[in-house]
């Protein structure tokens, strides 16, 4: 395969939406998994976002570190490895099933979506962490992570329960990405050497990232500036109508 123009520019796009979900709006990178999926399947869809994704995690521990809630983390530390250990079963089992992990891709970002639109119109009253919340989230963060990138909406909707501020969240979740996003690399490299199904990592998926760059920097640079002016409600809404489109996409294989 050769990246064409039109692969590079959706590269691009994805690097701009990565950016933005990772600086100032948390959930815009729904639309990162079903655009890659333009370019690529099976597993170089997980495994060329991831790749993207790392570039944008970097500005983002660097510059919200300070807000960081390590207290919430530990806990869900377990429980998200076992979502790795349940994404990888799913690999080996799926192994060169390209429809399969679309079909698996698609639900799993409309689900993210459901997950987002509740969070957004429900105002419940903040709770405190509790252990089988950590364990139901983490489990479905590490595993919606681990296949298909899309740990967002499950980890916003927990730490928004907990009451924490706009800047508490960003932080947070800076560093479970980051965090998640580095712990993939070795378990995705070692599936694809070991499993039937292909590579997660090519030299394609490598090339788009490197060229995405551009993107990233414009991405992160963009949310920064944002990230307390734009109404995020509003904005929000349009990115979750455009995940549940490109979604749909993906389960009709239009």
């Amino acid at each position: 395969m050769s990246l064409t123009a039109s692969d590079i520019a959706i590269g691009l796009l994805v690097a701009v939406v990565v950016g933005l979900s990772k600086t100032a709006l948390p959930g815009a990178g729904l639309l990162a998994t079903p655009l890659m999926a333009e370019v690529f399947s099976g597993r170089q869809v997980p495994g060329s976002t991831l790749l993207i994704l790392l570039c944008a995690d970097v500005f983002a521990v660097r510059w919200y570190r300070n807000s960081t809630r390590w207290d919430l983390l530990k806990p869900l530390t377990p429980w998200v490895a076992a979502g790795f250990v349940v994404g990888a079963a799913f690999f080996i089992v799926v192994g060169s099933a390209d429809r399969s992990l679309e079909i698996v891709i698609g639900v799993t970002i409309l689900l993210m979506v459901a997950m987002q639109a509740v969070r957004m119109v429900r105002k419940s009253a903040p709770v405190a962490p509790t252990p089988g919340a950590a364990a139901f989230f983490g489990t479905a963060g590490g595993f919606t992570t681990f296949v298909a990138n899309q740990a967002g909406p499950v980890l916003n909707s927990y730490l928004l329960r907990l009451g924490l501020t706009k800047e508490e969240l960003v932080g947070t979740s800076a560093w479970f990405y980051f965090a998640v996003n580095v712990a993939k690399i070795p378990v995705f490299a070692g599936l694809g050497w070991w499993s039937t199904g292909g590579h997660f990592f090519t030299r394609d998926g490598f090339a788009l990232a490197a060229l995405a760059l551009p993107g990233v920097f414009a991405g992160v640079f963009l949310g920064r500036h944002l990230f307390s002016r734009v109404p995020q409600k509003l904005f929000m809404t349009m990115v979750l109508v455009l995940a549940a489109v490109a979604a749909i996409r993906l389960l009709t294989n239009a």
